[in-house]
Order: C-alpha cells, then sequence, then structure tokens
C-alpha cells in the first residue's frame, strides 16, 4: 500500500483527536457535567489509540489496518461526525448556558453605561458603552474608574452630564458589597431627548411668564380705559341732557305760553340732581361694568360703605359683583345683591348677599368663586363662604394690594 494514503488518513484522525481534546477542555472548565466529560475522554483517547496504532503498522509497513484502507476511512468518518455532533452541542449549549462571557457580551449590547469597580479604581467590568462616554468625557478610557467617578458626578451620587457630541446622560453612583467587600457601581442613563423636552418646557414656561406679566401691565391700562369710557358716556349723557334743557329753557323764555312749565323744571332737577352726584359716580367709576351687566341680566344691585381706593383692589371687588351676580341669577334664581362694605383696621371687609332660593348644599368653589379666591389670595386677602342659613360672600382685603391682610 503506498504511503500517501494512509498519511492522509492518520492525519485526518489526527485532527478529529484535536477537537475531542478541545471538547474535553470545554467541559471541564465550562459545564462540568461529568457524562460529557467522560465522552469526550473516551473519544480523545480512542482517537489517540487509533492514531498510534495505524503510525506502528506504516512503520512496520504491514499490518491488518494498513491493508484495509476502507474500514480506516470509515473508522476517520466516524470520528469526523462524532466530533461534527459534539461541536453542534457545545454551540446549542452556549447559547443556553450563562457565563462570564455571556454575561459581558450582554452588557455590551445595552445602551446604559455600565460600570462595577473595587475600593481605589480597580475596574470588575466596564461595558462598552460607559468605556465610550468615558472616551467622550475624559479623551481615554476607563483606567481609574475612582477618578473618572469624579469627574462625571463631581463628588455628588448622582448628575447630568452634556458631552460635546450632543449626549447628556444621567450619572448614578450606587454601594454594595460582596463576600464582604464593598463594590461600586456606576450607570449612565441617555437622557437626551429628556433633557430637550426639559429645556423646550422651560423655553415656553419662561415666555408664557414674560407674556404673563405684560397682561398684568396692561391689565391696569385696560381697567382705565374702560373706565374713561365710562366716564365719557357720562359726560356725552350729562351733554346731551344739558343741551336739552337749554335749548328748551331758551324756547320757554322766547315763547312762555307754548312751553311745558312743569316738563321743564323737573329736567332742572335731573340735572341738577345729576351734578350733586357727580363725586359719588365718580367714586363707582371702576364698578360701572358689572354694574352695567347686572342692570342688563335685571339684577337689583346695592352698594353701601366706602370701597377701595387701589385699582388692583378695586378690580377684584369688580370681579366678585360679577361672579356673585351670575350665582344669584344662576342658583339662587333671585332679583337683587347686596354688597355692604365697611372699613377695618387692616383694611376692607365686603359681604356679599342676595335675595332667592338658599343653597341647597355647601356651595363649592369652582368656576368663578374658585377663580375669585385665587385673585384674593393673590393680593394679600382672604376669603369666606357660608351657605346656611343664607349664601353670604365674605372678603377679607387690605390696604394696598400686596399686602398681607
Amino acid at each position: 500500500m503506498d504511503r500517501f494514503l494512509p498519511g492522509c488518513l492518520i492525519l485526518w484522525l489526527l485532527m478529529c483527536c484535536f477537537v475531542f481534546f478541545c471538547i474535553l477542555i470545554i467541559h471541564l472548565f465550562w459545564d462540568g457535567k461529568a457524562g460529557r466529560i467522560a465522552l469526550a475522554a473516551a473519544e480523545t483517547l480512542g482517537a489517540l489509540v487509533l492514531v498510534q496504532l495505524l503510525m506502528d503498522q506504516l512503520q512496520r509497513r504491514n499490518g491488518t489496518l494498513l491493508g484495509q484502507p476502507g474500514l480506516v476511512l470509515l473508522l476517520d468518518l466516524s470520528f469526523t461526525l462524532a466530533a461534527a455532533a459534539e461541536l453542534i452541542s457545545c454551540a446549542r449549549a452556549g447559547k443556553r448556558t450563562l457565563t462570564q462571557v455571556s454575561v459581558k457580551e450582554c452588557m455590551d449590547t445595552l445602551p446604559v453605561g455600565i460600570c462595577f469597580y473595587w475600593d481605589g479604581g480597580l475596574q470588575k467590568l466596564t461595558n462598552l458603552q460607559m468605556d465610550s462616554i468615558a472616551r467622550c468625557l475624559t479623551g481615554s478610557g476607563i483606567l481609574d474608574a475612582e477618578s473618572f467617578r469624579e469627574a462625571a458626578l463631581s463628588g455628588k451620587e448622582a448628575s447630568v452630564v452634556c458631552l460635546e457630541n450632543g449626549a447628556v446622560y444621567s450619572f448614578v453612583h450606587h454601594e454594595d458589597a460582596i463576600d464582604g467587600e464593598p463594590i461600586h457601581e456606576l450607570l449612565a442613563f441617555d437622557v437626551t431627548e429628556e433633557y430637550r423636552l426639559t429645556e423646550e418646557l422651560q423655553e415656553k414656561q419662561e415666555k408664557a411668564r414674560k407674556l404673563n406679566a405684560r397682561l398684568r401691565a396692561l391689565a391696569p391700562a385696560m381697567q382705565a380705559i374702560a373706565r374713561d369710557k365710562e366716564v365719557l358716556q357720562i359726560k356725552i349723557h350729562i351733554h346731551d341732557s344739558f343741551g336739552r334743557m337749554l335749548l328748551m329753557t331758551r324756547h320757554c323764555l322766547s315763547a312762555p305760553g307754548n312751553t311745558d312749565d312743569s316738563g321743564l323744571l323737573s329736567m332742572w332737577r335731573e340735572n341738577i340732581s345729576l351734578l350733586k352726584n357727580g363725586g359719588q359716580e365718580k367714586r363707582r367709576q371702576p364698578l360701572f361694568a358689572s354694574l352695567n351687566r347686572a342692570d342688563s341680566l335685571g339684577i337689583r344691585v346695592g352698594l353701601s360703605g366706602e370701597l377701595p381706593g387701589d385699582e388692583e383692589l378695586l378690580s377684584v371687588v369688580d370681579q366678585a359683583i360679577t361672579v356673585h351676580v351670575t350665582n344669584v341669577l344662576r342658583h339662587a334664581e333671585g332679583t337683587a345683591a347686596w354688597i355692604a362694605s365697611e372699613r377695618t383696621d387692616g383694611g376692607y371687609r365686603l359681604r356679599f348677599t342676595n335675595n332667592g332660593l338658599p343653597p341647597a348644599a355647601d356651595v363649592a368653589e369652582t368656576g368663578g368663586l374658585a377663580d375669585l379666591r385665587r385673585r384674593t389670595e393673590e393680593i394679600g386677602g382672604s376669603m369666606s363662604i357660608r351657605s346656611a342659613p343664607a349664601f353670604e360672600l365674605t372678603l377679607l382685603l387690605p390696604e394696598q394690594a400686596g399686602e398681607e391682610d
């Protein structure tokens, strides 16, 4: 028999023997299963024995196996199939078995940066994400985990760090122990989107604050415009009334017999009364809007006592009258509302009452009442409500807006 073919068969068998030996090592140091270890050892030993037998017969140039190359080829194929089956079994077991390598590979795929280290900064486990973050933050990988933590957290247990590439990470540090030895856990969470949304929200809040400040600044001007409009309407009314009165007076003087003297005297009395009440009407100018609305709704409003002189306080009183009149019309089915104001040591006390039906239950502060309480407390006042035996709303206002009652 030619020496080439037996040499090839022996080399083939040696490769199978090497595979069996590697599988044996895997079983010894990986899964530790006795059955698999014994099988791999038997396969390795069988292959080695067959190789040694073939080499001895090859040196003597005779032997049973060398004389039957087909049998040797069949044995090589058998060992090859066994080695392939062992490799496939190891691969499948590797996918189902949790090892240190599989844990490291799993942690490397996480989007969260993870670093475990002992006291002094010696790393136990650092995934690729944390290493990438460290390179962006410090320009190099993590050599001393303790120093990296100080750079990221600045001595705190948690902080947010913005990287040069625009990414934002939230770092959190925890301390635990393994077998009584302290170990540190440093995590980095990607909060780029949350940080961007927070910045947008802060910008919108700032714009809303500025807009609110502008509206508050414009509110007194709008109130002044409304009052000026009311005053202008009064002046026009007075002007027209005096004009008609003067025309009638002139006509009476030129043709005394053709004029109704009683009507002329009544007009003079009305205009004189209007002039006398000018100071009182001026004092009530800020409330003209709410009083006019009440009159248009068919609610008669009785107002007595001294009102605050501060414009912002008067705007609250005006709002209170509007809310009270609306509730009288909607809930009490009343026709009259009364506001009694009195001066106190610290400011003003206003009592709002009405006729009509009393509340069937305790009044809930919703809608207009809730907004009125907010406005009252903003200027330093307070508000209280009584539901029985009849509805009563009480406002305590300071001397000036912003002062504590």
